[in-house]
């Protein structure tokens, strides 16, 4: 009789623990049920007060990748506080869409000297460009290392560069010339554009050797300190070319070896002795010229198919502009179709660019001009424009005052021109731009500003302003 007793008191405390796990597994079902109930609540409220966080995947990715474009070009992120970084800094979602959407870390520019650089590149921030370029797998990369104030960066940098060196599309680097040797390339099978500038003591006996082998490599621009023959590229190759701050002799031996140029920009800041008439460039369409040597080594180049040629970055020379710009012309027997000029004062004066323009006449449709004055750019648009032989093809003015003297005079003569009519000459000026490097204020008077508003009605694209204002 006790024994029966005992087990069913036994089979009692089994059945009341059995009890006590279920009602314990229960509760915790209950509490698990309504933290679900919470969140499907704040998710509902969530997408009321915020309709975008409700967006499908791919439109909040493509969302991202537009801001982006739109961002300033000449912003040094990485930065926190500007896009891509800062879409992973809003909420979990945002943050996983932006790792998980490669597109967005294609890009990276780092600047050391900007206000928001990081004054050293140093290993945190090798750091964070190896997680970025990481991030873009498997796209072609744009890298950009600005160094001006010559720091060395980290040691572990250069590995970093290897790492990601086959999908390099567009590279910037500034770095110690110790630093190139360091670079173990063997290909670059998608480099296109390459900019590069150095510090320190070059090696003269092994120059820079490691973007030989760079297929698609159609642009080279080399900046302060890296010089051609401290370096060796395919120049056969480049289509653009830009060198800065070499000398006379250094250019025109570059020019020999790039046949292919189509655009090129060239800035000379010492002369050379002994040079030799360049072969032609039959290839180029585009030139700029500029540093103070640069008036001695236009007359040693053959630009026979040149259309646009920009000479307002040029010092003044010993001669009218006329003089210095009309022999190489005439020799070259181009079709410029535009023409960029810093007219000065003294023996630039505008007839001596009249008498040029007039040479230009039948090809000529884009003029850019610098003035000194707006009674310089005043003279020069009444006689050119107002003459229907001068420049008949012209479609297209741009004039930037260094000053305003007279400004109203120009802007009543550019007007007066502007609005002559289909039977009053055969020439159709379609744009117009004048800046005035000033920072007055002011207005032009109600019946001017109506005439201005007409010729946009009509079709004519006018931009008048200068540092603070535009008026139209």
């Amino acid at each position: 009789m006790l024994t029966a007793a005992n087990e069913l008191r036994a089979r009692l405390e089994r059945l009341d623990s059995e009890i006590a796990h279920h009602e314990e597994s229960l509760g915790l079902l209950r509490e698990a049920r309504a933290g679900v109930v919470e969140q499907l609540r704040l998710e509902q409220l969530r997408g009321k007060d915020y309709p975008v966080l409700t967006l499908p995947f791919e439109i909040t990715s493509q969302i991202f990748i537009d801001s982006l474009l739109a961002e300033d070009e000449n912003h040094a992120y990485p930065s926190p506080d500007q896009p891509p970084l800062v879409f992973t800094r809003v909420c979990r979602d945002w943050r996983t869409i932006a790792l998980a959407t490669p597109t967005l870390w294609r890009q990276v520019r780092i600047d050391v000297d900007s206000d928001d650089g990081p004054g050293h590149l140093d290993s945190k921030w090798v750091a964070l460009l190896d997680s970025w370029l990481h991030r873009s797998e498997p796209h072609p990369i744009d890298v950009s290392i600005g160094n001006r104030s010559y720091t060395d960066p980290d040691k572990t940098l250069v590995p970093v560069l290897n790492r990601y060196s086959e999908r390099w599309r567009d590279v910037e680097l500034h770095l110690p010339f110790s630093h190139f040797p360091l670079l173990n390339i063997s290909a670059l099978p998608l480099l296109e554009r390459l900019t590069l500038s150095a510090h320190g003591s070059p090696d003269i006996i092994n120059p820079i050797s490691v973007f030989m082998h760079a297929p698609m490599l159609r642009h080279i621009s080399l900046e302060g300190g890296i010089y051609p023959s401290e370096i060796l590229l395919p120049w056969g190759q480049l289509t653009s070319l830009e060198m800065h701050g070499a000398s006379a002799s250094d250019c025109l031996d570059l020019v020999r070896t790039t046949p292919n140029l189509q655009t090129c920009i060239l800035d000379i800041r010492s002369a050379s002795h002994g040079l030799v008439l360049a072969p032609p460039l039959l290839d180029l369409r585009s030139f700029t010229f500029s540093g103070p040597a640069s008036w001695g080594t236009l007359r040693y180049l053959s630009l026979p198919a040149l259309e646009h040629l920009d000479l307002t970055r040029i010092p003044p020379g010993n001669e009218p502009v006329d003089v210095l710009i009309f022999q190489p012309l005439q020799r070259w027997q181009c079709r410029l179709r535009q023409l960029k000029l810093y007219v000065r004062t003294g023996s630039d004066s505008p007839l001596h660019l009249l008498s040029l323009l007039r040479y230009l006449s039948p090809t000529l449709e884009k003029l850019e001009l610098m003035v000194a004055d707006s009674s310089a750019g005043n003279l020069i648009f009444h006689e050119v424009v107002v003459d229907d032989r001068v420049l008949p093809q012209l479609t297209s003015v741009e004039l930037r005052c260094m000053n305003d003297d007279n400004q109203r005079r120009l802007l009543d003569t550019v007007t007066a021109v502007l609005e002559k009519s289909p039977q009053e000459t055969t020439r159709r000026i379609t744009q117009f731009s004048v800046f005035f490097d000033t920072e007055t204020e002011g207005e032009f008077g109600a019946e001017l500003e109506e005439r201005w508003q007409r010729l946009v009605a009509s079709g004519v694209e006018l931009r008048v302003e200068n540092l603070r204002m535009r008026w139209i």
